[in-house]
């Protein structure tokens, strides 16, 4: 029984300082709003640029949008660095509720519920980029 409680009790621990290490990285990059946290791992944040969205396709039920994605390392330690920026092409088809990132000349499928080595920081930019470009979420929003 007390080793349960010391497992309980290190497991909580845990929970509560992840949960304030995500805090540590600022939402808005150097407080400017154009510049959005998309994701953050191990100290380094990627932020999407606001200003730099671009709609390349709107033809419902198919779009295609270009942004900005700034890495910053030690993002967490108030870092406002950027020390690479890369543009992201994504395509989404409205009828299949289905999400593309462009890779190297190729369209590869964006699994919701994928782990964060194949959807990690494109699918939340991804998703981000389309709530900026049309005021809402392109998973969330009933048909």
């Amino acid at each position: 029984m007390k080793r349960l409680v010391l497992i309980l009790m290190a497991f909580c621990t845990l929970l509560i300082s992840g949960t304030a290490l995500a805090s540590d990285y600022p939402k808005y990059l150097g407080g400017d709003p154009n510049f959005i946290l998309v994701d953050a791992k191990m100290g380094t944040g990627w932020y999407v640029d606001r200003s730099s969205l671009v709609v390349q396709k709107y033809a419902p039920p198919s779009y295609a949008i270009a942004v900005n994605v700034c890495t910053v390392p030690d993002a967490d330690r108030g870092s406002t660095a950027i020390s690479q920026v890369k543009t992201y092409r994504f395509f989404y088809n409205w009828n299949y509720r289905s999400m593309y990132v462009n890779q190297d000349g190729q369209w590869i499928s964006l699994d919701p519920s994928g782990p964060w080595s194949k959807n990690g920081i494109v699918f939340p930019a991804g998703r981000l980029a389309f709530r900026l470009a049309y005021n809402m979420d392109f998973y969330n929003t009933r048909r």
